[in-house]
């Protein structure tokens, strides 16, 4: 299988009510491209009333704007990848509340290439408020990736990634929107495609950024993300033919594992970091999935 040119490129952006970040991303990949054209951009509008019109209509007229009115994440993302025309060779994927940096397209396209995988990923550099770094350091809740660009065994995410187009308008994957409003759809579709034989890269000059709001910095929001992941876990089990058994033992070994782990670095009067807590928690959310209830942190009321 030869590698693409990646001449016919489309990056995908899905945008949920946040219009002041979309605007600071459109610029920013407007920067990104080369001076006599710019780069080519799908943007999937999933709020009810359409109102990110008016900000692509504004920044970036040239780029394919789709209303997706069915609410949840993996149904516009879905919207996206069914805009992408036939001929595209790669989908680049980024969030609606990133930048990304000077050379960003360059690198993924140029990685792409040279490497002739099927996804390349590349870093998110979070940015918090200043009165925050030091707490975020110390749990360590934000860590940032850095690997050498190279073949990457981990699982890529939809934050800064490129995908080979084929796997889309050829193999037709697609995100699976049981995962609308509980997240991890992303990771639940690079899972199938890594099972299927894909292979990942990962580009260490492919950088974008994002602001971290100091809402999502609080130990609540953290305790829930962790709770959220194990709901996303059990999951994913259940859509591969897993039943409750499964999900609850799986729930119990990490959420003993959790236990043992935190208290063990409480006992050598350790900080606890958050990586600690991270099987508790997950073990937890599973473990309620198990008992039938379902976490859907981004389920939407009805106005």
């Amino acid at each position: 299988m030869s590698t693409p040119t990646y001449e016919h490129s489309w990056i995908c952006v899905c945008t949920y009510r946040r219009n002041d970040l979309l605007a600071d991303l459109l610029t920013s990949v407007r920067a990104a491209g080369r001076d006599d054209q710019a780069p080519q951009v799908i943007v999937v509008d999933n709020s009810p009333e359409g109102q990110a019109a008016e900000v692509v209509g504004r920044l970036y007229p040239e780029a394919r704007y789709v209303h997706e009115s069915e609410p949840g994440i993996a149904a516009a993302r879905n919207a996206a990848v069914e805009a992408v025309p036939q001929d595209a060779q790669a989908v680049i994927f980024v969030d609606d509340d990133e930048r990304v940096r000077p050379g960003w397209l360059d690198a993924l396209l140029e990685c792409a290439r040279r490497s002739g995988a099927d996804t390349v990923s590349g870093p998110v550099a979070s940015i918090v408020p200043a009165e925050e770094a030091e707490r975020i350091e110390r749990t360590g809740f934000i860590r940032r990736s850095d690997f050498p660009t190279g073949p990457w065994a981990y699982r890529p995410a939809t934050n800064n990634v490129l995908v080979r187009a084929e796997w889309f308008t050829r193999r037709g994957f697609r995100f699976d929107t049981a995962f609308n409003f509980t997240g991890g759809e992303d990771s639940d579709l690079f899972e199938r495609m890594q099972s299927a034989g894909a292979v990942s890269w990962w580009c260490a000059e492919a950088q974008v950024e994002e602001d971290v709001p100091a809402e999502r910095l609080t130990e609540e929001w953290m305790r829930q993300r962790g709770v959220r992941a194990g709901h996303v876990r059990a999951l994913k089990l259940t859509r591969r033919g897993h039943g409750r058994l499964r999900v609850a033992a799986e729930g119990t070994a990490r959420l003993t594992y959790g236990i043992l782990a935190y208290g063990a670095r409480r006992l050598r009067r350790r900080p606890v970091r958050y990586a600690d807590a991270a099987y508790l928690r997950e073990g937890r959310g599973m473990l309620q999935a198990a008992a039938g209830s379902r976490y859907e942190e981004y389920r939407r009321s009805v106005s």
